[in-house]
């Protein structure tokens, strides 16, 4: 993780590394970025950088928290709605104002992609943990005010739904993201209208009645 002294840093001199390493990371992924060509592009010489980072790891983490810091007010502090009605209409409101910033944003984007090699990389494992800790919390208290509301099933365990909602989120992720790479906005756009139905089909409650009967 950046050192403490890294709060230091003269801000705008900051700003600078941080936009560099980001279109670094984006374009070439955490792997086959390259920590010198950063240091050279932003103006920071290899002793000034490891004063305040520990390497090009802790540098990809200071970007991904940066990152998702971005995408974090994108979607805003969670408010509970106050009918059920609210809260597909906020969620919805979140998931798509999240969608436009990428469209709007393509470093975002094509840095998004190389996050879900932070979730396996071995050496980001504990920079992307730093990160899912808010995010899962974020979703548990979505969660929570859905089923208060009787917007959300309540007939499995919440941990269950939690564990399901992360899972759909970070495989159609990339999935989206490939669609917009491929074949433009419009497909981005029709594709982030079939997961959040993906999403609805998961949380929406069903219907109170007699179990199916059992075939023989």
């Amino acid at each position: 993780m950046p050192r403490p002294r890294a709060s230091r840093l003269d801000p705008e001199r900051r700003q600078t590394l941080l936009a560099v390493a980001a279109e670094e990371f984006a374009e070439h992924g955490f792997d086959w970025a390259s920590y010198n060509r950063i240091l050279e592009r932003a103006g920071f010489s290899k002793g000034v950088a490891y004063y305040y980072f520990e390497g090009k790891d802790d540098l990809y983490a200071a970007v991904l928290a940066l990152t998702l810091d971005t995408l974090a007010q994108r979607f805003g502090a969670w408010q509970r709605p106050a009918d059920a009605d609210g809260f597909w209409h906020t969620l919805r409101e979140r998931y798509f104002a999240l969608t436009t910033h990428i469209v709007n944003d393509e470093r975002s984007a094509r840095l998004l992609r190389s996050m879900s090699q932070a979730r396996t990389h071995p050496k980001l494992q504990e920079a992307w943990l730093r990160f899912e800790g808010p995010l899962v919390a974020w979703f548990q208290r979505v969660l929570a005010d859905g089923r208060a509301l009787g917007a959300v099933r309540g007939d499995v365990p919440e941990s269950l739904l939690l564990t399901s909602l992360m899972g759909i989120g970070q495989a159609t992720d990339g999935w989206l993201l490939e669609q917009w790479a491929h074949s433009g906005v419009p497909a981005l756009q029709r594709g982030a209208e079939q997961v959040f139905s993906l999403f609805e089909d998961l949380l929406v409650p069903r219907p109170v009645g007699p179990p199916p009967a059992k075939r023989r």
